[in-house]
């Protein structure tokens, strides 16, 4: 059977037609090959729907409740994200380039670095379990990797991931540092290693130190390993 023209519908046809919907086609753009497309995304109570362009146009994912009014002064996840990186730099370059200052020495042998971090870390968490959307990416149970994937494609989320990372990579590269300075043993490239690649300077540095031991015919202690043995009491009963 052939095509009807389309100058040969009855009137009523053509108008009903014309004014249909096109699914995917964006008011005002052509249907031509070629025409930009948009596709609605899901809405979620409290938050703005956006398009979803098509091509090399990344998905947005802002809150339009978010943060709760009155709480607008608190900062974005990108100025925590670039405000952590800066300040954090100064700690890896004192105990990579002067492991010997006494500032170092005086900040790294104490707890305020990874306490701070530590409530960095949980100030990214509370606001970003604050966004249903990461609620409902988790809400599985299973730590399986399609959950993880929804639930870090979100910029809170990732957020607490990154301060994941600085505090712990931090708390090892300070265990590191203390280790060499105890047993004075060469640890710069271990905590190069452990800045770029966490774990990589835990195994330089085990390494390092096994070396340094079998070279001095002696075993080196590990700053840690006093805790596993039980003070004793000194002087008469």
């Amino acid at each position: 059977m052939m095509a009807t023209p389309f100058a040969a519908l009855p009137i009523v046809s053509r108008a009903m037609y014309s004014r249909a919907p096109r699914v995917g086609v964006r008011a005002g753009a052509s249907s031509f090959p070629g025409a930009t497309r948009t596709r609605a995304t899901p809405s979620v109570v409290g938050h703005t729907r956006h398009g979803r362009r098509s091509g090399n146009d990344s998905p947005t994912h802002r809150c339009e409740a978010f943060p709760p009014p009155g709480l607008e002064w608190i900062p974005t996840p990108e100025t925590v994200f670039d405000v952590e990186n800066a300040a954090i730099f100064p700690f890896w370059l004192g105990m990579i380039a002067f492991p010997k200052n006494k500032v170092t020495e005086t900040v790294m042998g104490s707890y305020a670095v990874p306490i701070l971090l530590g409530f960095v870390y949980i100030y990214l968490t509370y606001y970003s379990f604050s966004d249903p959307r990461i609620i409902e990416a988790f809400s599985t149970g299973k730590p399986d990797l399609a959950a993880l994937s929804k639930g870090f494609s979100y910029e809170w989320c990732m957020a607490v991931g990154w301060a994941h990372f600085i505090a712990m990579d931090l708390f090892v590269g300070r265990w590191i540092y203390l280790d060499a300075r105890k047993n004075d043993v060469f640890a710069a490239h271990s905590l190069l290693l452990c800045l770029f690649f966490g774990p990589t300077g835990v195994i330089s540095h085990t390494l390092t130190r096994g070396v340094t031991s079998l070279a001095r015919g002696k075993k080196l202690p590990d700053v840690m390993s006093g805790a596993l043995r039980p003070e004793r009491a000194t002087g008469a009963d």
